[in-house]
């Protein structure tokens, strides 16, 4: 009885052990499916991300240490925008205007102008854009992007600097029209100076 009882002693204690060292041992961690998880991820957002270009704008810009007041230009293009649409003038002559249409600034339309204002002025390069206060910021950066470049027909020539493209329709150039962009504010309206002389004392 003795030795029977040692023997289920030595077995229990056995049974415990095995128990135990299974107990214990880490559980495997399979990077297989997680790895292939992250590539389809890693794919996925390759595919449907939206690249952002950065567009640097060059300003000419007054300062304050500049020395003797340089001698006028013989012609600088002046687009004067405002609530009812566009301006453009070549200091104090008014050359055209260009109203809303439906609600909207009309950007062909300035375009086209500005194109024909450069053909006449091809040695020309700088421009000035002024606002009313009351104009949201964007305008002005849509402004500045119509007068600076042009897209042309290739039957219609273009400058040997040029940009050519061709994708998806007819092959068309970006000209170059006013690079050299000022910006400031625009002056008050016949009206805009009437009222302002009505309100003061």
């Amino acid at each position: 009885m003795t030795t029977t009882n040692g023997s289920f002693a030595r077995g229990g204690s056995l049974l415990q052990s095995s128990f135990t060292n299974r107990v214990r041992k880490p559980p495997e961690l399979m990077l297989v499916p997680m790895i292939d998880i992250f590539t389809v991820l890693v794919t996925f957002l390759l595919m449907t991300a939206v690249f952002s270009r950065i567009t640097i704008l060059q300003l000419d810009l007054p300062s304050a240490n500049s020395g003797g007041a340089p001698s006028p230009p013989q012609f600088r293009l002046e687009v004067i925008v405002r609530e009812n649409g566009f301006e453009l003038t070549n200091g104090d002559t008014l050359i055209a205007a260009v109203p809303k249409v439906a609600g909207e600034y009309d950007y062909k339309t300035l375009s086209n102008l500005a194109w024909e204002l450069k053909r006449e002025n091809p040695d020309v390069n700088d421009a000035s854009v002024l606002m009313e206060r009351k104009i949201k910021y964007d305008y002005l950066i849509q402004v500045m992007d119509t007068i600076r470049s042009a897209q042309a027909p290739a039957a219609d020539g273009a400058a040997p600097d040029s940009q050519w493209s061709e994708s998806g329709g007819p092959r068309t150039a970006t000209l170059e029209l006013f690079t050299h962009i000022a910006v400031g504010e625009a002056p008050e309206t016949v009206a805009q100076a009437s009222v302002g002389e009505g309100a003061a004392p």
